[in-house]
């Protein structure tokens, strides 16, 4: 009895001694970090930079991704360099990667910002198969264009040491690659970072999934729902002309609305299966699978996109697996199975490097979204030592909250986990 009143009053006052605004993990992914509970720093802007790849066949009414694109934030004294991967769907240049970059800038890094294995870009410009989302090979073609990327950027910035970092798809990447380049040692980083990174690429899939398949009936009451949302913020911009449009504000406006944890589960479902959608299209017209499109018909520049995209008709991050992705690796290995290709998206295939590296860190939260209760179980017993859990954040919700930038900087900076 004594035992459990400890552990009671530890979580708690642990939670207490946490001031991150939003407890609930949903309200906390959709809302993020209010600017007032946020470090400071400097707007600085960014260089836009283009690789052009073998492997780049644009398709004419995707022209406007011909080209792989990173971004370079770089100091004009030497500074050690860090690489930046994006979450899942996000460019390199999303609002969450300038955010990050720019607070590493002003704590002294030069950036390089990469987009995910997931961004549309990638997969069009620099993915040699066009099918990403399994971990072992998305993690060599990255860590290739990493170098590519720092063979272009040499003469830009000044150095004597590489870290690296990424947050959700981009810190599991980062650890992924951490093995890597322990085996290659072509950047030996001497710091990893890895924030709310998923373990099993599939589980996290079918969460994401099961955000909207598992809280909404039919296209229709999802419409409905996406309307009220919609008008909601047209009234209340119009009562409120003259207020900041800000978290607070966003917050008061989701009260209004009713928006309990069912509707936040399905507004944070719907935005992955935008990217869920967009993947199996673009995704089945560069492999030529044939699933959704006809690889025998030329698409035009400026062909309409609605006859497709009511075929793909909400199709989910699982359906890509099953229909494309896993028929794409089958074709190079004839003796690929569906649970072998699961198995090599899964950070236990690097459980080795996980447990002996003595250069990373992870952080993440306990409601973390797109963990398994065994996920995160198998994150703390592998990471002794080298892991950071807030009590609540959600999905990155929490991932510009003071107190985390500060942990989060001082790892990569001096190598104390506090």
């Amino acid at each position: 009895m004594k035992k459990i009143i400890f552990i009671y009053l530890m979580i708690n006052l642990w939670g207490y001694g946490y001031d991150y605004p939003y407890k609930d993990p949903y309200l906390a992914t959709v809302l993020a970090t209010p600017s007032k509970d946020m470090p400071k720093f400097q707007e600085k802007s960014f260089e836009e930079i283009t690789l052009e790849l073998e492997e780049n066949n644009t398709p004419d009414n995707l022209w406007y991704l011909d080209g792989f694109r990173f971004g370079l934030m770089a100091k004009s004294h030497e500074a050690p360099v860090i690489f930046l991967l994006a979450g899942t769907g996000s460019k390199y240049n999303s609002d969450k990667m300038i955010t990050m970059s720019r607070i590493l800038y002003q704590n002294g890094f030069s950036v390089v910002m990469l987009p995910t294995s997931f961004d549309y870009n990638y997969i069009i410009s620099a993915s040699k198969t066009h099918a990403p989302g399994f971990l072992k090979e998305d993690s060599k073609e990255i860590y290739n264009i990493m170098k590519l990327a720092m063979e272009k950027v040499r003469d830009k910035i000044k150095y004597k040491e590489t870290y690296i970092t990424g947050y959700s798809l981009g810190g599991t990447m980062a650890l992924s690659i951490g093995e890597l380049d322990s085996q290659e040692k072509y950047f030996n980083f001497k710091r990893i970072a890895a924030i709310n990174p998923t373990v099993n690429l599939y589980d996290s899939a079918k969460i994401l999934d099961n955000l909207l398949d598992d809280n909404i009936k039919n296209e229709k009451e999802l419409e409905k729902l996406l309307q009220n949302i919609i008008l909601g913020i047209m009234k209340y911009s119009e009562e409120n002309k003259n207020m900041k449009i800000d978290e607070a504000a966003v917050y008061s406006l989701f009260k209004q609305l009713g928006m309990d944890e069912e509707k936040l589960k399905i507004l944070i479902g719907v935005a992955f299966r935008f990217i869920a959608i967009d993947i199996n299209y673009i995704s089945d017209v560069m492999t030529k699978s044939g699933v959704y499109t006809d690889p025998n018909k030329k698409i035009t520049k400026f062909q309409s996109m609605s006859e497709y995209y009511s075929i793909i008709n909400y199709s989910n991050f699982q359906n890509y697996i099953e229909r494309i992705g896993f028929t794409t690796y089958k074709k190079l290995d004839k003796d690929l199975t569906m649970e072998k290709l699961i198995e090599s998206s899964n950070l236990k295939m690097i459980e080795n490097y996980l447990k002996e590296a003595k250069n990373i860190a992870v952080f993440t939260n306990e409601d973390e979204l797109i963990l398994t209760p065994d996920n995160l179980r198998y994150l703390k017993e592998t990471l002794k030592g080298k892991i950071k859990v807030y009590p609540y954040g959600g999905h990155c919700g929490n991932m510009f909250y003071k107190e985390n930038i500060v942990s989060m900087v001082d790892y990569l900076k001096r190598g104390e986990l506090k």
